[in-house]
């Protein structure tokens, strides 16, 4: 496989400001790369830009203006809901927004590396594998689907290289509150009870770092180029043994209720990646497991 060094090369991160954009730029950064941020709020400079991809004039003339070595597409209009209501909104930036910023790279050659999500296999058997066919269950993960078709049809056309990842759920220090992990350590630090289902579903956590060694390994390898792979623990978790984990690490009277709320509509049961492709394409292993990661959230939350 083709090494790449990313000293000096001018990347791009269009969503560098959200959670994951912002541990990524730190990391290309100690990679000494030359990076550019896309945001739709972030103080405007030489090296972010304030730019709604859903316009194709803005997207377009920052694009040109950068001429990009590496483009990561992290930006997304991400709900969990599964009312149909929603589906215009989420295509207009996750599907519309992908090709917007496709076209902007005309005669730029460019990696274009985008950040899918595990929900696009829905009830598949698990564990999944990258070649089952997709199962979306709600507008985002359909509309991620289409951004995937979208960019692996687009690229292979025009002779683009592209990489889409798969990612699975993750976590980390200081993560929003609207996830489930920093949700249910927040309440117990505040001693409030924390409210859940039973808990019986079955997620594969990975820590922030490993998803962005993975982000890092994609850029780095040419064995990436044309590829679909999982980033993934490839272990499953059920919930409520990771809410039982949580309780016992923390010094707290409040306590985790399972079976306070209802399943979702459509619940998926069990989501675990099979992680062999990625580890076999780009050398990549996870390394922090799921009971070091949550020691460190508690402790720097």
């Amino acid at each position: 496989m083709g090494i790449i060094n990313l000293k000096d090369k001018k990347v791009l991160v269009i969503g560098g400001n959200g959670y994951l954009g912002s541990f990524l730029v730190k990391a290309l950064k100690e990679q000494e790369a030359d990076v550019f941020i896309i945001s739709r709020n972030c103080e405007a400079s030489n090296s972010q830009f304030i730019v709604d991809i859903t316009n194709f004039e803005e997207t377009n003339t920052i694009i040109q203006k950068i001429k990009p070595d590496i483009v990561y597409h992290l930006a997304a209009n991400i709900s969990r809901n599964r009312d149909f209501s929603i589906y215009e909104n989420m295509a207009a930036v996750n599907v519309q927004g992908t090709l917007n910023i496709l076209k902007s790279l005309e005669g730029i050659d460019a990696h274009f590396i985008f950040t899918s999500s595990s929900e696009i296999y829905g009830n598949n058997e698990s564990p999944f594998q990258e070649n089952q066919i997709p199962k979306p269950v709600s507008p985002y993960s359909l509309s991620k689907i289409n951004a995937e078709m979208l960019i692996q049809t687009y690229c292979t056309n025009h002779q683009e290289k592209f990489t889409n990842l798969r990612i699975f759920n993750f976590y980390g220090e200081h993560m929003p509150e609207e996830f489930f992990i920093p949700q249910m350590i927040n309440s117990l630090k505040k001693g409030e009870d924390f409210l859940m289902t039973k808990g019986e579903q079955v997620r594969d956590f990975l820590y922030v770092s490993d998803v962005v060694s993975a982000l890092i390994l994609s850029a780095q390898n040419t064995n990436a180029y044309g590829e679909t792979m999982n980033v993934c623990s490839g272990k499953g978790t059920k919930l409520s043994t990771l809410a039982a984990a949580v309780n016992n690490s923390m010094k707290t009277k409040a306590k985790i209720m399972l079976g306070a709320i209802p399943y979702r509509d459509n619940e998926v049961w069990e989501m675990i990646g099979d992680n062999s492709k990625i580890k076999n394409k780009i050398g990549f292993k996870p390394a922090i497991s799921i009971e070091k990661g949550i020691e460190i959230v508690i402790n720097k939350s």
